[in-house]
């Protein structure tokens, strides 16, 4: 791609796959980052007020549908934010690449009729899939509208998931045939380079010397302790395998609305010394965690996501639960098991706490399935090609 290609990438989240894929874009090209979000309702009116004009143009020309005028109306101050932080900057964006459909492809979408710039946008899952069972999740009700809108209207939409695809088309129906949808693997940097060795601060805080763990295996759990993520069911698990495996802990990473109930479980099995909450952890953290675990548990219902990634990348065998989504091979570079069932899950924790030979295989595996699938050079290059091709 050429170095006078300009990006405005937005983002729902400013997650830290997304914002590393930033950080690597901007080796090839200029990149202006911006998460979007909420700055306050007086700066927001004020900001609005500053651009109807501008923004009444944009809206006449996209013809968007009727929707919620609470979301409209708040996507509209996004969107103003969006605008300051741009509008008087001398450069042409070229491309704008929106990381989920709403509200940042919706901004997105907007913002590149007022810019003339070409649409990309990524599709997570959360924007267009719903999870039996799981309430909360997804982009729902009327501001669907939006996510099917942005689809319809983007000039690339790409897909981090085959299953994504499939999705896609069923929700567009008949229209699937009027959109260019590319699939292109998830990725991320290779963090496992230039390491500390040493806990970060925060770590100190709450686990155990570094000697100490180096001296166990270590069942590390993350991203969340929110419903969809399987915590109960781990920690369901953790009671039969630190009951058998004497020399292991289990460390828990990560916030939500179940850490009183996971922790008063914890508590009445009395294996408080055995399950470490950590809470929410920086990225560096993160890596430290990865580097010293045994093996990863990334039981989300939805399928793997970056905690996958970045446990294959420190050669960590990782188990999930099984979904279209999911990028383990079961046996191979970790193992799978249905959603709830915990009994498994301990077999398989306990079958790689003690088969040593196992263990390195898997963990060999999941290396070799980082550099092969999922090294974010892949990634960039694939891109490249999309954002080149709408700018010629």
């Amino acid at each position: 791609m050429p170095s006078t290609v300009k990006i405005l990438f937005l983002t729902s989240v400013d997650h830290p796959q997304v914002r590393l894929e930033a950080e690597a874009l901007k080796q090839i090209c200029y990149v202006k980052y911006i998460p979007v979000k909420f700055e306050g309702l007086g700066k927001g009116l004020k900001s609005l007020f500053s651009n109807i004009p501008t923004l009444s143009m944009a809206l006449l020309r996209l013809r968007i549908p009727p929707a919620p005028i609470g979301s409209f109306l708040y996507n509209l101050l996004l969107s103003s934010y969006i605008l300051d932080r741009v509008k008087h900057e001398n450069r042409k964006y070229h491309i704008i690449y929106a990381h989920w459909l709403f509200p940042a492809g919706l901004i997105g979408l907007i913002i590149s009729k007022i810019l003339n710039s070409k649409i990309v946008s990524t599709v997570w899952g959360y924007d267009i899939q719903m999870i039996p069972g799981v309430k909360n999740y997804g982009v729902r009700g009327l501001n669907s509208m939006f996510s099917k809108y942005v689809l319809l209207k983007s000039d690339v939409i790409i897909v981090n998931h085959r299953i994504h695809q499939k999705i896609i088309e069923k929700f567009l129906g008949k229209s699937y045939g009027k959109v260019n949808v590319v699939y292109v693997p998830p990725a991320i940097p290779d963090i496992s380079l230039n390491l500390s060795k040493s806990l970060t601060i925060e770590l100190k805080e709450k686990i155990p010397s570094i000697d100490r763990l180096e001296k166990l295996k270590i069942i590390l759990y993350s991203p969340s302790l929110r419903p969809l993520y399987g915590i109960m069911e781990f920690l369901e698990a953790a009671q039969e395998v630190l009951m058998k495996v004497k020399d292991c802990i289990s460390i828990v990473v990560g916030e939500g609305e179940l850490m009183d109930n996971a922790m008063r479980f914890v508590e009445e099995i009395r294996m408080k010394d055995k399950v470490i909450f950590t809470g929410r952890v920086s990225h560096e953290s993160m890596k430290v965690l990865y580097n010293l675990s045994t093996l990863v548990c990334d039981l989300a219902y939805p399928g793997t996501g970056t905690t996958t990634l970045e446990a294959f990348c420190f050669g960590k065998p990782v188990i999930g639960i099984k979904s279209p989504k999911t990028v383990i091979r079961n046996g191979v570079n970790g193992f799978t098991i249905n959603r709830g069932d915990y009994k498994t899950l301990a077999w398989h924790i306990i079958t790689l706490l003690e088969d040593r030979e196992l263990r390195e295989k898997l963990s060999l595996n999941a290396r070799k399935t980082f550099e092969k699938a999922f090294c974010i050079q892949k990634r960039i290059s694939r891109l490249s090609k999309i954002f080149n091709s709408k700018v010629r």
